[in-house]
């Protein structure tokens, strides 16, 4: 591991966790397509899963009661059923390419997101639906978060039903993601490593973001976070594509 990939990877981490902070998305919009430029897609998939893990784990005591149980225990078991697909593509797909389709599919989350739409559906076949798109997304791009979050907006859940749902969900199929990685060979000790060294900087990006969280206006703020995942967006399309 050379100090160069370290200090990014360990500063990349730090601003994923300060804008998830700030605006309750938004990690792996952001670190996915800048760590595939460091360290290659298919690594950065293993390194997304196993931060997000330890973020979520953070989070889960303090707002894991509120979450809708039997919203989020279907979910899990749709992504369950989806990531074995996605983890099919990521071993199959050539890395410039994926590179390419990571690119593309933050453009379309963060448009999406920033239009405001959601999906509108009830139902255990809509849990089911959404974990396994959600599943889908995470072993082969580790972008599981979109569908899940506008499907639950569209649920319209009290913030700390929604929070919790959340943090529940994403700590119970990023564990599972980071497993099956392990056993596929694309979780390695170097991914492992990097993790490691990142914890403490992620750690710290999300206190940060929990402290400017009231003194910054939320608006102006979300509107940044479009522009730069748009810009890591493009930086890494542009990147695969030359």
């Amino acid at each position: 591991m050379d100090w160069q990939t370290g200090l990014a990877v360990t500063g990349l981490a730090a601003a994923a966790s300060l804008i998830q902070a700030l605006s309750g998305f938004g990690f792996s919009l952001f670190i996915v397509p800048f760590l595939a430029m460091v360290i290659g897609p298919k690594e950065t998939v293993a390194l997304a899963n196993l931060l997000g893990t330890a973020v979520n784990l953070t989070q889960l005591r303090a707002v894991g009661r509120a979450a809708e149980r039997r919203t989020t225990a279907r979910m899990v078991a749709g992504c369950y059923l989806g990531m074995p697909f996605g983890l099919a593509v990521l071993l199959l797909l050539e890395p410039r390419a994926l590179q390419a389709g990571i690119a593309v599919c933050v453009l379309v989350f963060t448009a999406v997101l920033a239009r405001g739409l959601q999906l509108r559906g009830t139902g255990a076949g809509w849990d089911l639906g959404t974990g396994f798109v959600s599943g889908l997304l995470n072993t082969s791009t580790s972008m599981s978060g979109p569908p899940v979050v506008l499907y639950l907006q569209g649920r319209r859940l009290a913030p700390p039903a929604f929070r919790g749902t959340t943090t529940v969900y994403f700590l119970a199929t990023s564990g599972g993601a980071a497993a099956m990685l392990a056993l596929s060979g694309t979780l390695t000790w170097h991914t492992a490593g990097l993790a490691l060294l990142a914890l403490p900087a992620s750690q710290a990006g999300r206190l940060a973001g929990n402290r400017l969280f009231h003194r910054l206006d939320e608006r102006r703020f979300r509107l940044l976070v479009f522009v730069v995942l748009a810009a890591s967006a493009c930086s890494a399309l542009a990147n695969a594509l030359r």
